[in-house]
């Protein structure tokens, strides 16, 4: 393995494509496609593809290697739950799974911006009374200490339960809905993990229609890489393990025909250049890259499932 910086083994490779397109560098496995791509562009007759593509892969390494100071707490991924509700989740939140409000801004309007922390991950509610819109409840994994325990606090404070306590796939769970239409699996891992990234106390799991091509979208938007994948008979994703940064998301094929779209906090290394990648990959703009007062630049897109993914970089 080569113990050359990402950006310089890229230079050097663009470097001998352009000298003699023959040749075919040796580079980490990461980058192969790239120089692969780089080699079959490199005979193309614009007059400035070379400048072009230096700019390119100098664009695409920064995006892939540069670090970002994340706000305390957070991660790569949070999940974002809005409804009218807000302030009776957070309770429920700080009850069942010891959540500790972080942060909290209000609107002129009387809506909610809340952060809450729970374990090594974050959380963000809003809404509130004069929220309008539909819910958008989320089906969240937490991995707690003690799953009975914490299953018995949400049935008591409320939740119903959608499965008993279990054990399988090297954890201890159980399932529970709260009156919010949020889903909780509440796990304990008693043995080896089924897949690498799931250590983290908040997992965001997505069900849609046409998982597949979800996949492929986070991948070619976000950079996102299969950690596993258990497809159906007739090609459904049964589960998978997709991991975006430090976190990982689990996307499967949805069992009803319609679902609920979700909204997700997505931090990234340079927002403008992800913002372009993941319209480019088919997302819809929502918003471009803004500076925030709360000291994020932030954007947004929307994919073809309707689920909001708002990407920022700290400032």
């Amino acid at each position: 393995m080569s113990k050359q910086p990402d950006f310089d083994q890229l230079d050097l490779a663009v470097t001998d494509i352009l000298a003699d397109e023959n040749v075919l560098p040796s580079v980490e496995a990461s980058f192969a496609d790239l120089v692969l791509i780089a080699r079959d562009l490199s005979v193309m007759p614009r007059p400035d593809f070379k400048a072009q593509l230096r700019s390119a892969l100098e664009r695409t390494t920064s995006m892939s290697t540069k670090t970002v100071q994340f706000r305390e707490g957070f991660r790569t991924v949070t999940p974002y739950i809005f409804l009218p509700e807000a302030d009776e989740l957070i309770t429920f939140v700080q009850k069942v799974f010891d959540g500790v409000e972080t942060g909290r801004s209000a609107h002129e309007s009387g809506a909610i911006h809340s952060e809450v922390r729970i374990g090594d991950s974050m959380l963000m509610i809003g809404g509130g009374p004069s929220y309008k819109g539909p819910r958008k409840p989320a089906l969240l994994r937490i991995l707690v200490a003690n799953c009975d325990e914490v299953y018995q606090k949400a049935l008591d404070a409320g939740a119903v339960s959608t499965l008993a306590i279990t054990e399988n796939y090297g954890e201890r769970f159980a399932c529970v809905r709260d009156r919010f239409d949020n889903q909780w699996i509440i796990s304990t891992q008693i043995g080896p993990a089924y897949a690498e990234g799931l250590e983290h106390n908040l997992t965001t799991f997505i069900q849609v229609r046409g998982a597949a091509r979800l996949i492929d979208f986070v991948k070619r938007a976000f950079g996102a890489a299969e950690v596993m994948r258990a497809d159906g008979p007739e090609g459904q994703v049964r589960h998978s393990i997709i991991r975006m940064g430090d976190s990982v998301i689990a996307i499967s094929d949805a069992h009803e025909e319609t679902t609920s779209p979700l909204q997700l906090y997505l931090y990234v290394s340079d927002v403008d250049g992800w913002y372009d990648r993941a319209v480019r990959a088919g997302a819809q703009p929502s918003y471009p890259p803004t500076d925030q007062a709360y000291g994020d630049r932030g954007a947004g897109v929307t994919d073809e499932w309707g689920n909001f993914w708002y990407m920022a970089t700290p400032l």
